[in-house]
């Protein structure tokens, strides 16, 4: 009987060790939205990326308008839990923008990515702030097959000296306008760690 009961504590101790590395990915993934894009972040290396929509490879260059223009984003990170001296706040922000074709979900246009850690204190209660500047330049056609729009992402995420993620999100802006040519565009996010 006494072998039989170290079996079973064996086997739910290997489960559970089981469910706990399971538990410790690396990267952090959103749910897909309704259209099949998704978006994942590995807070380590401060990397968001998107799937789910293609680049058009090939624009037709007749009637295409070339924009350019900056997007300045300001994430401000209120730290309410409790993280050990020394995390580091990775953060990231991703820009789709141009003509997207919803059902088919290909853009005419571009997407730029901008990463950095946040400036702060890791102390409970603080606030901690990310800025990034992207700079874009993309062809849009001017057709009526899709939509003109910048659809946007920011991710946070705690990590330890040692590399550790200790937390992280991501969060979609929406569907912007599409700035003018030439123009900068501020946008502030919240987030909370």
């Amino acid at each position: 009987m006494r072998i039989r009961a170290i079996l079973i504590v064996a086997a739910l101790c290997a489960a559970l060790l089981g469910v706990v590395q399971g538990q410790q990915a690396a990267a952090t993934s959103s749910p897909k939205s309704p259209n099949g894009l998704g978006f994942a972040f590995d807070a380590p290396s401060g990397q968001l990326t998107a799937s789910g929509f293609s680049l058009n490879l090939a624009p037709n260059s007749s009637g295409m308008t070339n924009i350019t223009g900056t997007i300045d984003i300001t994430i401000n990170i209120k730290v309410v839990s409790r993280f050990p001296a020394g995390t580091t706040f990775p953060c990231a922000a991703i820009a789709i923008g141009g003509q997207v074709n919803l059902n088919t979900m290909v853009v005419d246009g571009g997407i730029e990515t901008a990463n950095g850690t946040a400036t702060g204190t890791s102390a409970a209660a603080s606030t901690v702030t990310c800025s990034l500047t992207i700079p874009y330049e993309w062809m849009v056609a001017g057709s009526s097959s899709g939509d003109n729009g910048l659809l946007m992402a920011f991710a946070v995420g705690a990590v330890t000296p040692g590399g550790k993620t200790l937390r992280s999100t991501i969060q979609l802006s929406g569907v912007e306008s599409l700035p003018a040519s030439g123009a900068t565009s501020r946008f502030a996010f919240h987030a909370e760690l």
